[in-house]
């Protein structure tokens, strides 16, 4: 009686333990099995205590209800720990029924069938007299048949395994040895009956997987690793109630907020002292860009890309928000270069022809809307390939840049410059007030033309004398784009070819 006692005992509080344990999906497989091994044991000890028939058949009902869901529990305790894929989401409520088919049976068969053909209470003798019947052992067959698919999964995984998992293994091995061998001795009726050695076996199973759970946190490994996950992930999460106030947070949070290492909960998330203004007006699922100041300099900038999702519990009720903040930074910069790659001219730095026709299609239609007349100049260095054979082609290169210099200096910030081939370069320039006239026009090519003529260009201590030949045309804000691009083309030619260093106004 002691020791069915302490093994009761022993069984409640290893139950409550797994109560307790975070992995709730998998800790229940293991309470339903310290369940059965509770009910099976308070029966033994009612059996113990009885003195009359219908407390022996009270005492039996009790026994009943843990009997058979024993070995299907073991099964999905060994599935879970060692086989997860295997379990599937059905074996529970399978089980589930099957003890409460077992349970209706035996409320409702007075004498125990199920399992005993005979239950008497001899009072001379002190004790019950059971006589197992033909379903009792069908129900030990099928314990058999659910327990040894139970130990093929445990020895395998141990035989497969490295020595550190055999090492935690080992106490569930030997726990599960003891269980095999009182269905053993229990199937070939080794022992008296009044001997039962299966509460002792299981409390000894249970005692051992609750060692190795509790010292290798089995049941704890995913909540615990997603709880790391989540703290030390590089992007920054935040936690909101579903209405917008704060829960918590990870350290990539704090550390891009700092304010939220003090922000209590319930607090609106608006609220927070760095919060960006583009994400304040966030209050649905949605994707922000933003910018705050870079982690290394107060000048720089640093991207960020927030995302919002709701947080929907298990029963499909919104219940919350989350943010996940990654820094797009090296992304934004790696696309901005490709797009400058894609638009400029790698030497010079200004745009490249298809850029500039893309630029200048924009400034079209805005002249069209608002009646601005608009001009294009192009120019072409005089006589390059003298500069080139002359002083290199590195000195040629760094002629083109200089120019260029020189020709933004007299440009407004609104007129768009390109390289449109080797030496050759076109400006498109809206116009307004005087410089309408084609007069205008000519003064201000001019002006570009005599820059570069008293540009001082030197290369290697050597100075490079250039001048260019310009071409100019003055584009109405109805004007065909593509004759105006062969205007100006022939202008210019004919400024090279009347004499170079010099301004010719196109027709269009």
């Amino acid at each position: 009686m002691f020791f069915l006692l302490f093994t009761l005992i022993i069984d409640v509080f290893i139950m409550f333990y797994f109560i307790t344990r975070k992995d709730n999906v998998r800790s229940v497989y293991f309470v339903l099995l310290a369940l059965a091994s509770i009910a099976y044991t308070a029966g033994c000890i009612l059996l113990d205590m009885s003195s009359t028939n219908d407390g022996v058949l009270t005492a039996l009902k009790f026994a009943n209800l843990g009997i058979p869901l024993l070995a299907p529990c073991f099964l999905l305790v060994s599935l879970s720990v060692f086989a997860p894929k295997y379990a599937k989401p059905w074996m529970l409520p399978a089980v589930g029924a099957y003890g409460l088919l077992i349970f209706i049976v035996i409320l409702f068969n007075e004498y125990h069938w199920l399992y005993y053909s005979t239950v008497e209470f001899v009072e001379n003798e002190g004790r019950a007299y059971i006589e197992r019947g033909v379903l009792f052992v069908v129900q030990q067959v099928l314990a058999v048949l659910f327990m040894i698919p139970a130990y093929i999964i445990m020895i395998g995984r141990f035989i497969k395994s490295s020595k550190k998992i055999r090492r935690q293994m080992i106490l569930i091995i030997i726990g599960a040895l003891v269980v095999f061998s009182s269905n053993i001795i229990n199937f070939i009726g080794v022992l008296p009956e009044e001997l039962d050695p299966t509460p002792f076996a299981m409390m000894v199973f249970l005692i051992l997987l609750t060692i190795d759970i509790a010292k290798y946190k089995f049941l704890d490994i995913v909540p615990i690793t997603f709880a790391t996950a989540l703290k030390t992930m590089e992007n920054a999460m935040i936690i909101l109630d579903k209405d917008w106030c704060f829960v918590s947070c990870n350290n990539s949070a704090k550390s891009m907020f700092p304010s939220l290492a003090s922000c209590s909960e319930t607090e609106p998330i608006k609220n927070v002292k760095e919060w960006p203004s583009e994400l304040k007006a966030a209050d649905k699922l949605s994707e922000i860009v933003f910018e705050l100041d870079g982690k290394m300099t107060q000048s720089s900038k640093s991207t960020y890309r927030a995302n919002t999702n709701k947080i929907i519990d298990d029963h499909d009720v919104h219940v919350g928000w989350s943010i996940v903040i990654h820094d797009i930074t090296s992304i934004t910069f790696l696309i901005n270069q490709l797009e400058n790659l894609a638009t400029t001219d790698s030497l010079t730095g200004v745009s490249n022809r298809r850029s500039f026709h893309e630029k200048v299609t924009r400034e079209l239609d805005r002249s069209v809307r608002l009646n601005i007349p608009s001009a294009l100049i192009m120019y072409d260095i005089d006589h390059f390939k003298k500069v080139n054979d002359t002083y290199g082609h590195a000195a040629g290169d760094h002629v083109l840049c200089a120019i260029v210099g020189i020709i933004i200096q007299q440009l407004r910030l609104y007129d768009i410059i390109a390289r449109y081939g080797g030496e050759e370069f076109v400006i498109f320039m809206p116009l307004s007030g005087e410089d309408t006239t084609e007069s205008a026009l000519h003064k201000i090519a001019l002006r570009l033309c005599k820059t570069v003529e008293d540009a001082d260009i030197t290369y290697n201590g050597k100075r490079i004398p250039v001048t260019a030949s310009f071409g100019a045309v003055h584009m109405s804000p109805c004007a065909d784009f593509n004759k105006a691009m062969l205007a100006v083309d022939e202008a210019m030619y004919e400024a090279k070819n009347t004499g170079r260093n010099r301004v010719v106004i196109g027709k269009l």
